[in-house]
């Protein structure tokens, strides 16, 4: 080491020269600064991330990217997301809602048989195995469906001048009153919170009643189509005519013969514990049906088909039975019996045994079933259809069954309305006795909710879905124009007026009604043919969401 070295050593010795204890306070005093950096640095990154989070919360919550991402364009009209999610969310709620309503309680059964798990993502599962399509992207593609039909007919009823009715406008108004009424309902603050739970951020009372409103100028659009449509005699007879046995009724008996029912010699699979038939058994069981089947259409009279169907000789856990149809429409009948009911030819007493063969069945093919039939009638349905008012006294009171589930009433409390029914006759007797006095009385005192518009009910026939009672007394032959009665139906007492047949018959009502599906299905497809509709940008389009948690 050179002096000049040793000398600048030295130095430097002499300058951080201190005791012991000035170097461990020293040392203190740094280690203290180190962490009061470091802590006021971390804090300050724990606000900077808080304020961060907050602004970032705030501007996800906000909508923004919703309202400002297109995901759906239909024609030239543009779609942001919020806008998308309504239909998105609307087509899982309808096909939920339809679900529970049909299936109650057993509905996720229901989802089980399509396959579609209501506990998991709908875009982790696959709807159509063909193409890879999972349920999100069903979803996703009947929602722009959807807003394809909406758009197309809202413009549509602009063009023509169409706009909602009054009672529309009301029922529309009321829909969106209730989106504020249920919003208090279940806990949120105010609708917009509430829409933003049911549609996802951005959602809000504006652009909701929007949608509401298009939806529903769409769907009274689409509906008018159908009710504008007229047709003369000459049209519904010329639509008839190659038609003319899907609009009758038939009424018989039949009974049913399977193949299943004569196999014998199984053999039981050990694993599936089901039993097996070789193709020889299953062939031999094919002719012991059909020397059965044709055994019992040697029967001459109804008695002597039933009392042979309980001979024939099916195996033991299989019994045959003869059961009637009344009035049942052609439409809603098997084609291979109905071929047989609507010949010219048929008549009552006739009995035949007729085979249930594939559509691509050869000829000296055995059937793997046979219809044994008797005709009793043929009903043209050419009968009258009735337009009627009623006024409603409906039960008070009322005890549930625990078994049923059905509300029950004592005859006291049955009394009592039938009383203040038949209070309400005497007194419209007592005084003009007219139809425009009677739709004065419904208006003033029915239970019911047709009261606005006189307890009116139209088109009554006998597919019409009343209450037995009701429908009896509207449809009833000799019913004559001004017939007024009291009657007893589950809901309560009626009391009923005759305001005289429908204009069309039956048959001709029928008719008329497939005829104006037929067009109205014709120009809709038209309408909606040429259109072109998009998804674009679906990034915050809830494709991950449960139907559970929806």
């Amino acid at each position: 080491m050179s002096a000049s070295d040793k000398k600048k050593l030295r130095k430097e010795q002499e300058s951080v020269f201190i005791t012991e204890k000035q170097r461990a306070e020293q040392k203190e005093a740094k280690k203290l600064k180190v962490y009061t950096i470091a802590f006021v640095s971390a804090m300050a990154l724990v606000v900077l991330i808080a304020v961060a989070s907050l602004i970032i919360r705030g501007v996800t919550q906000s909508g923004v990217f919703e309202k400002s991402t297109i995901a759906a364009s239909v024609e030239d009209v543009q779609l942001n997301t919020v806008e998308f999610n309504y239909y998105y969310n609307d087509a899982i709620n309808k096909m939920y809602n339809e679900a529970y309503s049909q299936y109650s309680t057993y509905f996720e059964l229901y989802f089980d048989s399509l396959g579609l798990d209501v506990t998991k993502p709908l875009n982790e599962q696959v709807q159509d195995k063909e193409t890879g399509a999972t349920w999100a992207d069903y979803f996703v593609d009947t929602a722009l469906e959807n807003a394809k039909s909406d758009l197309t007919m809202e413009k549509l009823a602009k063009e023509a001048g169409f706009t909602l009715s009054e009672d529309q406008q009301k029922e529309l108004q009321s829909t969106l009153s209730s989106i504020e009424t249920n919003a208090k309902l279940y806990g949120y603050s105010n609708a917009e919170q509430y829409l933003n739970i049911v549609y996802g951020y951005g959602s809000d009372m504006d652009s909701y009643s929007k949608y509401l409103e298009r939806t529903e100028l769409a769907h009274a659009f689409y509906e008018n189509y159908y009710d504008e449509l007229k047709y003369d005699d000459a049209a519904i007879r010329d639509y008839e005519k190659d038609k003319a046995a899907d609009f009758n009724s038939y009424t018989y008996h039949s009974a049913y013969l399977s193949y299943t029912e004569f196999r014998e010699n199984g053999t039981k699979n050990e694993e599936t514990g089901e039993t097996e038939y070789t193709d020889e058994q299953n062939e031999a069981a094919k002719k012991k049906l059909k020397e059965a089947a044709e055994a019992l259409a040697t029967a001459t009279t109804l008695e002597e088909l039933q009392a042979k169907a309980k001979e024939v000789p099916v195996n033991e856990s299989s019994s045959i039975s003869v059961n009637k149809e009344t009035d049942l429409l052609h439409t809603s009948i098997n084609a291979t019996l109905s071929k047989w009911l609507a010949a010219d030819e048929r008549k009552e007493g006739d009995i035949a045994a007729i085979p249930n063969l594939s559509t691509d069945a050869k000829e000296g093919d055995l059937a793997n079933g046979y219809y044994v039939v008797y005709f009793v009638s043929r009903n043209d349905n050419k009968t009258a259809m009735g337009n009627v008012r009623h006024l409603l006294v409906q039960f008070e009171g009322g005890t549930e069954n625990e078994e049923t589930g059905v509300k029950e009433y004592s005859e006291e409390e049955k009394k009592t309305a039938k009383d203040e029914a038949e209070k309400y006759f005497q007194e419209w007797k007592d005084g003009e006795a007219t139809q425009d006095s009677f739709i004065e009385m419904v208006k003033k005192y029915s239970d019911d909710s047709s009261a606005a518009d006189g307890g009116l009910f139209e088109d009554i026939n006998p597919a019409s879905n009343y209450v037995p009672e009701f429908l009896s007394w509207s449809i009833d032959p000799n019913r004559k124009e001004g017939d007024a009665e009291v009657i007893e139906t589950e809901f309560g007492y009626h009391v009923m007026f005759y305001v005289g047949n429908s204009q069309l018959n039956y048959r001709d009502h029928m008719i008329t009604q497939q005829m104006k599906t037929e067009a109205q299905a014709e120009w809709y497809e038209g309408a909606l043919k040429d259109v072109s509709a998009a998804k674009l940008n679906l990034k915050h389009v809830p494709l991950d969401m449960s139907i559970a948690n929806n």
